[in-house]
């Protein structure tokens, strides 16, 4: 990535670039980012507020569930890829930086590898900008108040 292209990413955030996965990957509905918590980051359009708060919720739960499973099972070195098959759809869900994920939406009849890799392509190109880092706990007094 030139220095041009990541002043365009400071300057502009993430739509453009989440909307250009979306038109370059046949069959892909939304894309969002969202942080490890939850929370929505960045998503297409298309997809409104409280349905971006919604697969953001779903996304996390499924990378929680991910994660356990690699504990229990594998290697437990941390959620790697997720996918979810439904009627109609697919949900694919990649880890895109420090406490950051990406999250596609595509019909059933996407091709999942085409998918797959066009979100780990854009995941390397800009994956220092997809991070979430933790938040941080407003500091308390003595009697469990945020301080002033």
């Amino acid at each position: 990535m030139s220095s041009a292209d990541s002043t365009t990413v400071d300057d502009h955030g993430l739509d453009w670039l989440l909307a250009s996965l979306q038109q370059r990957t046949p069959e892909v509905r939304h894309v969002l980012v969202l942080s490890k918590d939850g929370l929505k980051l960045s998503f297409t359009p298309e997809l409104g507020i409280d349905t971006a708060d919604q697969l953001a919720a779903i996304a996390a739960g499924i990378q929680s569930l991910s994660l356990s499973a690699s504990a229990e099972f594998g290697a437990g070195l941390g959620s790697g890829q997720s996918m979810v098959e439904f009627p109609g759809g697919l949900l694919l869900i990649v880890p895109a930086g420090e406490g950051a994920h990406l999250a596609v939406v595509a019909s059933d009849i996407a091709d999942v590898g085409l998918v797959g890799h066009n979100m780990n392509e854009l995941v390397e190109q800009i994956g220092g900008h997809l991070t979430a880092p933790p938040r941080n706990a407003q500091p308390r007094n003595a009697q469990g108040s945020p301080a002033s």
